[in-house]
């Protein structure tokens, strides 16, 4: 049996599976921004004791290198809260390099909503930023510190008050992770009834500037929370077709990070809209993901894939 730290833990909390310390012989749950406040799962069990991970294994574990947030002025609080709010760059890789083999962009630029520290747009090289707009100031800070893009590009501010508009017809890809707090438990579920809800706003971006392509990422329970669901239609239903006589093919995919070679189990709802093509061509072209994953669950077989990356093989340890 592992070392148990003391702590403050009830019991009810410690024998939540929800919530337990991390294996070595598995991925680790979502990291989370509540990871900041050094929670269970926040740990790992090393051997006969359980330990708390540090920021570069945190980083690590969300497909950054440490030294993306290192910047000076941010404690590791900060630090391990923005990389939980992140999309982890090598699934941003994945579904750039899908756009890329599959779609020619008349206007090579993207702008990106709810930035954090750039993890989405991370693997859209190929696209010159417009602006990456993020509230947070942290998140801000570290946008625009050492990164593969111009520093005046990061807006700091509400994506709701960007001026979109004046880029209309001059914009690639549209992109962002809205923040998960209204859909989450954390958040209360509130969903559309919440002040942090980007999510409602994406349509009139999306009429605003009429890129070529948007893609969303959203959180699971966008959906499958029954209460949430009708609202969560109707917005859908909205970016398919964000103003009169404007029309995207949309498509829709759940997407786990694990199955594209991270050490986390990592759940996305994947919102893909081009401009100009129907919903059918839409799903076509996202199905072709299956041909970018690399590793499945290993409670479900699948012949010539590797099994889903654990914390042991990220780390270099096995469980003992």
């Amino acid at each position: 049996m592992a070392e148990l730290l003391r702590s403050t833990w009830s019991d009810a909390v410690s024998n939540d599976p929800k919530h337990r310390p991390q294996v070595m012989d598995w991925p680790s749950t979502t990291v989370r921004k509540e990871w900041c406040r050094r929670p269970q799962e926040a740990h790992v069990v090393d051997g006969k004791k359980i330990r708390r991970m540090s920021v570069a294994e945190i980083a690590a574990i969300q497909g950054f290198p440490a030294e993306w947030v290192n910047v000076d002025g941010i404690t590791d609080s900060e630090r391990i809260a923005v990389l939980g709010n992140a999309v982890p760059p090598p699934l941003s890789h994945v579904l750039a390099n899908l756009l890329k083999d599959n779609i020619e962009f008349q206007n090579k630029t993207l702008i990106e909503i709810c930035a954090g520290i750039g993890g989405l747009s991370s693997g859209f090289d190929y696209l010159t930023p417009i602006a990456k707009i993020e509230l947070w100031d942290v998140a801000a800070k570290i946008l625009r510190t050492n990164k593969p893009w111009p520093s005046e590009c990061v807006v700091e501010g509400y994506a709701q008050q960007f001026d979109y508009e004046q880029y209309r017809g001059k914009v690639g890809l549209l992109c962002g992770g809205p923040p998960c707090q209204p859909w989450s438990m954390s958040g209360r579920k509130k969903g559309a009834a919440d002040p942090r809800d980007v999510m409602g706003f994406t349509p009139t971006a999306i009429a605003a500037c009429e890129p070529e392509v948007f893609l969303f990422l959203f959180p699971v329970n966008f959906v499958s929370n029954h209460r949430n669901r009708q609202y969560a239609m109707r917005l859908l239903d909205a970016m398919n077709r964000p103003k009169e006589g404007m029309k995207y093919g949309l498509a829709v995919r759940e997407v786990n990070a694990a199955d594209y070679g991270l050490a986390q189990i990592r759940e996305y709802y994947a919102v893909l809209g081009i401009q100009g093509i129907s919903n059918t061509k839409a799903y076509v072209l996202f199905d072709l993901l299956k041909k970018y994953q690399t590793h499945h669950n290993p409670n479900t077989p699948f012949i010539g894939m590797r099994t889903w990356m654990t914390l042991g093989e990220l780390f270099g340890k096995t469980s003992k």
